[in-house]
């Protein structure tokens, strides 16, 4: 008779055995009328349908790009190499940008990872805290000799790309017809949460810097420094007064020491 194993002992060897990392777990399983292996299986089956169904749902463009053969398989080996630690599946595809960076039969799509890694922040944008906006007409008062923090929307993501990321994500998740005309120039992307869905839009270097630096901590001097070390003719009023047209400027600080 095979001894009873500990709570941990059988928790292990389950997880181990429907997640294809070995293990025997079929001497404490019962068969009743279905070999225990293959009671194992149905569950081992199950599971994997479900994390490859969420990557499938989380990086719609991937799918799209290499189409359902390719995805399947880099999905299968995924989820061996980098499995879930939560209890959920929202973090479940986290990792995978760099895992299709660094796959042998995916290096001749060089912007397949920044792909990726655009339709992460895309969930990363839909599941983040929400928070209300500056009502730009509420009367502030404002010190000289202080200097100014923007607190932006949680939701606000931002991705700096050496490919026009945002041009062939648009193409492969809504094809007009015709063949994808590219310029190779990169591109970088602003995106936030827009009430039920989240809005993507290509900006220029300069004001992305800003905005990187504002959502970095940095005070406005600093940002519109950055912006204009790529851009000598960056316009910081015009570019806040879009971040606040969107939403995304929730809030305002005046405390500690400028930022460079």
């Amino acid at each position: 008779m095979t001894a009873a194993p500990a709570l941990r002992e059988l928790q292990c060897g389950f997880a181990e055995a429907v997640l294809g990392r070995g293990g025997d777990a079929t001497r404490w399983v019962t068969g009743a009328g279905l070999a225990p292996a293959a009671r194992l299986q149905v569950y081992a089956n199950t599971i994997a349908g479900t994390q490859i169904d969420t990557l499938r749902g989380t990086y719609p463009a991937v799918l799209a790009l290499v189409g359902a053969e390719f995805f399947e398989a880099a999905a299968a080996r995924y989820r061996l190499l980098h499995p879930s630690t939560r209890g959920n599946l929202q973090g479940f595809g986290g990792a995978f940008a760099d895992f299709l960076a660094a796959l042998p039969e995916a290096s001749a799509l060089t912007y397949l990872p920044d792909v990726a890694r655009l339709e992460w922040l895309r969930q990363e944008a839909a599941l983040a805290a929400d928070a209300a906006p500056l009502d730009p007409t509420a009367p502030a008062v404002l010190d000289d000799d202080e200097p100014v923090r923007l607190m932006l929307h949680p939701s606000l993501r931002l991705l700096a790309s050496a490919h026009p990321v945002l041009t062939i994500w648009r193409y492969a998740t809504a094809p007009a017809g015709g063949h994808l005309q590219l310029d190779g120039r990169g591109e970088q992307v602003v995106l936030w949460r827009d009430g039920g869905d989240v809005a993507l839009a290509a900006t220029d270097a300069a004001s992305h810097a800003c905005i990187a630096a504002l959502a970095s901590g940095h005070d406005l001097d600093a940002a519109q420094a950055d912006a204009l070390a790529a851009d000598a003719d960056f316009d910081l009023a015009a570019c806040l007064r879009s971040l606040i047209a969107q939403g995304l400027v929730v809030g305002f600080t005046q405390t500690g020491e400028r930022t460079t």
